[in-house]
């Protein structure tokens, strides 16, 4: 098959997609893309997550991933499977594996070597390869590219296609941004850019597309993440500040970016999550003033410790110490309306709460959706920590009118103002 043969078999919708890694990020694009008409092959070596695929059921919890697999389920256009031999029958390959920081907080790509070493035991050529996970600038070009070429004794941009589009969808909201995001496209070549294209047009064909080099396309992904992260970390260093001085840093910063365009300032909270979190030590590397990134994950990462700091205060006025506490830590997850809980900061509390040795009972009905009810939870609790601000909390005055004790509330999202809540309140960003 030639580049204009793949061309027209990706427009005409003729080709096979084959996706490895249908983790939260794969299994949604795959799906995506099935949904749509292309014949989609899934490949993981989880085989829990294969049989659940296979028989229509979504692993995890995604806002409208369980209609589209309920849909394709029954098209029949998307398969998952650990065979990877079947790799020899699609046209175009998306890698949306996994690139964890090793203990040495640097990335690992272990991960995406196994995935192009499965790539390259079949035959490659015309076909087209696009780099989904997150890497370092430089990682196409320098690494990927000549390491298949190596493998193959073929060379990218004539003999196969090769490409970088680095997925920026948030957790929650993968289904409706895969559809709406634009894609930032970096081709080793500008053939390698078209076909990506469009590949990528199957989704939306009226989606937004910017084209530029591979390198810019991975720092681009970076950019995004890193900008965020730090500027989370310097709003809860504004709750600190607040905190210090006896103000509400909700209410000064809402004050700030009212009718100021210069503002748009976020409100502080427990900051983390698989991408912020590690996104900045794949730039570190790169960077002339890489303590830039280390100070800002040293302050979110803080986060929890200071909220378990106020509680052990908050204790000690009523002559009780952790130890002989029972609290309850509502939110598992690392942000609201999910049920993924890596590097969330409201795990690392419950870690931190378990180190002082007192009694810890969680409730997330994402996480956990089986766990009983919050009402079962709270119960006979000296203190209850709002760790992700799930709507399903709410309800949480309600719960507390109906119970004779008064715990302690801190709440980490100003779900609340206080003033509907029984027992004493704390919010996270603001003073006495």
């Amino acid at each position: 098959m030639s580049y204009m043969e793949l061309l027209h078999n990706i427009i005409e919708n003729k080709f096979t997609l084959g996706v490895i890694g249908i983790g939260r990020v794969g299994l949604p694009f795959g799906v995506s893309f099935a949904q749509k008409g292309v014949n989609v092959v899934g490949f993981d070596i989880n085989e829990e997550i294969i049989r659940k695929v296979n028989s229509g059921q979504a692993p995890f919890f995604e806002v409208g991933l369980q209609d589209y697999m309920n849909e394709v389920s029954r098209t029949k256009k998307f398969t998952a499977t650990n065979d990877h031999s079947l790799l020899q029958n699609v046209d175009v390959v998306i890698i949306t594996v996994g690139t964890p920081l090793n203990t040495h907080m640097v990335p690992d790509y272990s991960q995406l070597f196994s995935a192009l070493d499965k790539i390259v035991q079949y035959p490659i050529s015309n076909k087209l390869i696009i780099i989904r996970s997150t890497s370092s600038p430089g990682t196409l070009e320098s690494i990927v590219k000549p390491y298949i070429e190596r493998k193959t004794n073929l060379k990218a941009g004539e003999d196969f296609f090769l490409a970088a589009c680095p997925e920026r969808i948030a957790g929650g909201k993968c289904i409706e941004e895969l559809h709406g995001l634009p894609e930032i496209i970096g081709g080793i070549s500008e053939n390698c850019s078209r076909l990506t294209a469009e590949v990528f047009r199957k989704l939306n064909p009226n989606k937004k597309i910017f084209f530029t080099t591979p390198k810019s396309a991975e720092l681009a992904k970076l950019f995004a993440n890193v900008y965020r992260y730090v500027n989370f970390a310097l709003a809860n260093e504004f709750g600190l500040i607040a905190e210090e001085h006896g103000e509400d840093a909700h209410e000064i910063i809402k004050i700030v970016n009212e009718d100021y365009n210069r503002g748009k300032i976020p409100l502080p909270g427990l900051t983390g999550g698989p991408c912020l979190s590690k996104d900045g030590y794949f730039l570190t590397q790169h960077m002339p003033f890489p303590e830039f990134i280390h100070m800002a994950s040293q302050l979110n990462e803080n986060i929890p410790h200071h909220v378990i700091s106020k509680l052990k205060k908050e204790l000690a006025k009523e002559n009780k110490t952790l130890v002989q506490c029972k609290v309850a830590v509502l939110g598992l997850a690392y942000k609201s309306g999910i049920d993924d809980t890596r590097l969330s900061p409201a795990v690392k509390l419950v870690d931190v709460l378990n180190g002082e040795r007192c009694e810890v009972v969680t409730y997330d009905p994402y996480v956990n959706p089986s766990s009983g009810s919050l009402n079962d939870v709270v119960k006979d609790v000296d203190a209850i920590i709002i760790a992700t601000n799930h709507p399903e909390f709410k309800i949480l005055p309600t719960v507390l009118n109906g119970m004779t004790s008064n715990p302690i509330v801190i709440d980490c999202w100003r779900m609340f103002d206080g003033k509907e809540l029984k027992g004493k309140y704390i919010a996270f960003g603001k003073g006495k």
